[in-house]
Formats: structure tokens, C-alpha cells, sequence
């Protein structure tokens, strides 16, 4: 996954877990289409993967309702690569 790519997330995201169950937000949806905008890979959890690469964590903005919706720092795989 790199910045720049069109992805679909695959589970229900928060653009802020905190703020928005204090507020009554739902969260979004599986299934709403954005761009990838930040990308890390990390060491954490390398020693688990059998070819040592850490886990990758992503910065993706989401159409959802018409909005702009900011999602950071979820690992890779909440989200699917669609083109």
C-alpha cells in the first residue's frame, strides 16, 4: 500500500475513537471508498511475521455521505486496495 491508492476500508472506522463515542458518533461504515494519504512501517510486532516485516500503519481519507472523513493512523489491513 503506498500513498496515492485507492482503497476501501473493510471494517467500521473512527475518525477519532474518543470523540466520537463521547459524542454519540457512529462510526463509519465498511465499504466507503478514499485515499491512501500517509503510509509507516514499523518494527512493531516483526518477530511475529515470518518475514520479519513490521506492521504498517496508514493515514486514509474517506468519501463518506459526501464528506471528507480523516482516518489516521489504522493498520494496513482495515483497508483494501481497490485500484
Amino acid at each position: 500500500m503506498k500513498v496515492g491508492d485507492l482503497v476501501r476500508n473493510v471494517s467500521a472506522v473512527r475518525t477519532n475513537p474518543v470523540v466520537n463515542e463521547s459524542r454519540g458518533w457512529e462510526p463509519v461504515p465498511a465499504g466507503h471508498v478514499g485515499v491512501v494519504i500517509g503510509v509507516r512501517q514499523t518494527t512493531l510486532n516483526a518477530s511475529w511475521n515470518p518475514n520479519g516485516v513490521g506492521d504498517v500503519y496508514v493515514d486514509v481519507e474517506l468519501t463518506a455521505n459526501g464528506e471528507a472523513v480523516r482516518c489516521g493512523n489504522y493498520l494496513s489491513s482495515t483497508f483494501e486496495i481497490v485500484a
